[in-house]
């Protein structure tokens, strides 16, 4: 992005967008959220049965930076991102923090995230539960077109309550859109003008 002209002011801000941008889209495949209003775009229509790309070795997985992590350019923007991250996963109700670091897990895993994977790498699923979380985390992160009622419907049956749900779902996009953050960044300042 700076071959283009973009400082890295910019970059994070373009960044910023798309990482929320990604959290929104998250939130609306795993809810079913459509169109309320009139639009001329055609409507999106996902190749729901298409193979996915292979994972590159988890060897591979980049690992950003701590200063890519963040806000630099924009303090009052990363005070507030910071503050929601904490809240979503460091929160005990209505899912525990364990469950909660479980969904980050499997998030990170599924975006190659390395650094939070790394982090987290203590909270593999110890039952059933946990699995339909993690299972819930993966197919939201990396097949999002693909989400159905049928998997809400799966947190209920593992014994999860409606605000549960909007947590998972938050953990999830959260965890998505951080790296999102990051990567853009990397990627944006490593370009440079010839």
């Amino acid at each position: 992005m700076t071959a283009q002209g973009l400082g890295k002011e910019a970059i994070e801000a373009a960044t910023a967008v798309v990482a929320m941008f990604n959290y929104l889209t998250r939130v609306a495949d795993a809810t079913g959220i459509e169109f309320d209003y009139p639009t001329l775009l055609p409507v999106f229509e996902p190749e729901s049965g298409r193979p996915l790309a292979p994972q590159p070795d988890r060897t591979a997985w980049p690992v950003a930076a701590a200063e890519l992590r963040t806000f630099r350019y924009f303090p009052a923007l990363g005070e507030a991102w910071q503050r929601w991250r904490d809240y979503v996963l460091e929160s005990t109700e209505p899912l525990t923090r364990r469950e909660r670091h479980v969904l980050a897990r499997a998030a990170a895993e599924e975006c190659c995230n390395r650094w939070r994977a790394d982090l987290l790498n203590e909270y593999t699923p110890q039952n059933a539960a946990e699995s339909v979380l993690a299972e819930f985390a993966r197919k939201l992160s990396r097949r999002p077109w693909q989400m159905r009622a049928a998997d809400l419907d799966a947190l209920r049956a593992s014994g999860r309550a409606e605000p549960a749900l909007s947590h998972a779902i938050a953990v999830v996009a959260l965890q998505n859109a951080d790296w999102r953050l990051a990567m853009g960044r990397l990627v944006g300042f490593r370009s440079r003008p010839g």
